[in-house]
């Protein structure tokens, strides 16, 4: 049966494994969403009449909820953020356009076509931040008010408002991949609604009444749609997104025959339960999402005690977990581990989430990243920290079944602090669209750890497809020194075919990775240990392999940050990788290889870290050493 599936070709492989692992809501809501998208618009049926139908003709508003929380969340974001988000919201309203780091220049920034032809040269995350009026969201946590604002970001947002809301209908062929794409609404409801509170803060007296008119019964309308759109198919951080966006409109809207807060918090009490583990991670094990997440919880939280309705304990009690286990994560450089898919600029900086977390009641923002790894570790991440630095392991595995997209092949991967700066870092995101960079991103090879090959320890392929998984085994204690054993064994089902057993020691002074590997694929194929260096440090090798990294900007007499000695092997080469800290954006940066065999039996490789020479006496000039 296993040999028979790896004839298949690889993209009905994993296409096959992928529709296998999808849980039923998902199946269903694939088949919703095809049929809404393709056979109900061929109806004779006027859907944007359907809803606007439905809007009362008198909207009641209660704002102060969400007033309240941007006020708190604003006062939380540090200087640096704050001075972004008004640059930001200047440079759209002069018409420069900027997602995903690719700008648009706006022919008349007054008069936004919102199906520029332009935008089919993007991915289509770069649209879907315009329908989601992520302008409007900067200058809200920019400026305090419209009073602090510049003119024109008020009167260039408001206008898009007004043409927003006379020209988008519901119901156009596709409606659902464009700007009706839930995930989208999700968002635009909730920009929209700070907005509306944002706009009439202040002390100005000229605020337009058929303006926020316009805000609130677009934001009644998307409430409407999105309680009939809610994204089972896509599920994940996306349900979120649904569930917050209907608890904010059913505050705004108290007296509205709708139950919206109701259903609001039945989506986040369900996502919550499922989604947030044990130790209080987010399933999708990217720290990105999991602080995405966190985020949107910890403002359902903020909006509810705002209001006058009571905060359930359920609640509370998960929002607590996630903010712990987001502050358990935060690095010495208090910036966000790019694990599985994970970028800087997506989410708001790691400082300011814990800030914001902590002035809704979350825990003190200044207390110190526990010293311990959580009880269970189920989500996998693991620190082992010296008195020079901090190295993350990757013990997990890479994400749920059913939802492969944010998921890499990372297992046993590290990441490494010296002295507070960002040393071994992982690849980072370029985009979502599918290509080679998209591959290399998710494969091994773009990871700190050992690739058997040219094979995957779990096929990939496309944007998201994921094969046949394994699950690492983990063995950790927490004693001095600090011990981290992890463990795979390749899905039979899959074309790679070894195990891997990666043993890490933390001292006071150094960390030791020992790698053992076995298995057939192992006696035909060379074993490559990688560590991808970030592009601020510079690395040389001397006659004896030993690899010296040194920060760029420190001089040349000064000794290197890190000393890494080769154990087992003395091929040592140096390559140039790409890194994307960001959307869109890519560094060059250097990455050292440690290659062994092929060989008959186990194969052992592995590497001494040695922060500032520390650590020297543990290895010989030959390159080899003993633990």
């Amino acid at each position: 049966m296993t040999e028979s599936l790896q004839t298949l070709p690889k993209a009905v492989r994993l296409y096959g494994h992928t529709l296998t692992q999808l849980e039923p809501a998902q199946v269903l809501g694939m088949v919703e969403r095809t049929t809404r998208n393709s056979v109900l618009t061929r109806l004779p049926l006027d859907f944007d009449a359907h809803y606007d139908a439905a809007i009362p003709q008198a909207l009641s508003v209660a704002i102060t909820p969400v007033k309240t929380d941007l006020r708190l969340l604003r006062a939380e974001l540090s200087e640096t953020t704050v001075e972004m988000f008004q640059q930001q919201s200047r440079r759209a309203a002069d018409g420069n356009l900027t997602f995903l780091n690719r700008t648009i220049q706006l022919r008349s920034p007054d008069q936004l076509n919102w199906f520029d032809d332009r935008f089919d040269d993007y991915p289509l995350l770069w649209p879907l931040k315009l329908y989601a009026f992520e302008p409007l969201r900067w200058a809200t946590l920019g400026f305090t008010d419209p009073q602090s604002a510049p003119d024109r970001v008020v009167d260039v947002f408001d206008q898009w408002v007004r043409d927003w809301t006379d020209s988008i209908e519901i119901g156009q062929p596709g409606y659902l991949r464009d700007v009706w794409t839930p995930w989208a609404v999700s968002l635009r409801i909730q920009t929209l609604t700070r907005y509306l509170a944002w706009r009439t803060g202040g002390t100005r007296k000229d605020v337009p009444e058929k303006l926020i008119e316009a805000l609130a019964r677009e934001i009644y309308r998307n409430s409407l749609f999105l309680e009939n759109h809610i994204e089972g198919d896509v599920g994940g951080n996306h349900l979120v997104e649904n569930g917050l966006a209907l608890l904010m409109s059913g505050l705004t809207f108290p007296d509205s025959d709708t139950s919206w807060v109701s259903e609001g918090l039945s989506i986040l009490g369900r996502m919550g339960a499922k989604q947030f583990l044990s130790d209080g991670g987010h399933y999708e094990r990217s720290p990105m999402y999991h602080a995405i997440v966190t985020t949107r919880f910890v403002t359902a939280c903020a909006v509810l005690a705002a209001s006058d309705r009571s905060l359930p304990n359920w609640l509370t009690a998960m929002t607590t977990q996630a903010v712990a286990y987001l502050r358990f994560l935060c690095p010495p450089d208090e910036r966000l581990p790019l694990c599985n898919d994970a970028v800087f600029g997506q989410a708001l900086p790691l400082a300011d989430c814990l800030r914001y977390a902590a002035a809704a009641g979350f825990e003190s923002s200044d207390r110190p990243a526990p010293a311990c790894n959580p009880a269970s570790g189920e989500t996998g991440y693991y620190w082992l920290n010296t008195d020079h630095g901090r190295l993350l392991v990757d013990g997990g595995p890479v994400g749920p079944s059913h939802l492969p997209g944010h998921s890499h092949n990372d297992l046993l991967s590290i990441l490494l602090w010296v002295g507070g700066q960002r040393v071994l870092t992982d690849t980072g995101v370029y985009d979502y669209a599918s290509d080679d960079r998209r591959q290399y991103v998710r494969g091994v090879a773009g990871h700190n750890t050992v690739q058997v090959g040219n094979t995957e320890p779990i096929e990939i392929g496309g944007k998201y497809l994921m094969g046949a998984r394994t699950e690492p085994t983990v063995q950790y204690e927490g004693t001095d020194p600090a011990v981290f054993d992890g463990h795979y064994v390749t899905n039979p089902h899959s074309p790679a075919s070894y195990q891997h057993t990666r043993k890490i020691v933390a001292a006071d002074d150094w960390w030791l990775v020992r790698d053992t590997l076995r298995g057939p694929d192992t006696e035909t194929e060379p074993c490559i240990s990688r560590l991808h260096f970030h592009p601020d440090i510079a690395i040389t090798i001397d006659e004896s392999g030993t690899v010296r990294a040194s920060h760029r900007a420190v001089a040349d007499d000064e000794p290197p940050l890190l000393s890494v000695h080769p154990l087992g092997t003395n091929d040592v080469r140096t390559t140039t990788t790409e890194y994307f800290p960001e959307f869109g954006v890519a560094r060059e940066r250097q990455t050292v290889e440690f290659r062994v065999g092929p060989e008959s039996g186990t194969t052992v490789l592995g590497y001494l870290l040695a922060p500032r020479n520390g650590g020297r006496d543990r290895c010989d000039s030959a390159g080899e050493g003993e633990e």
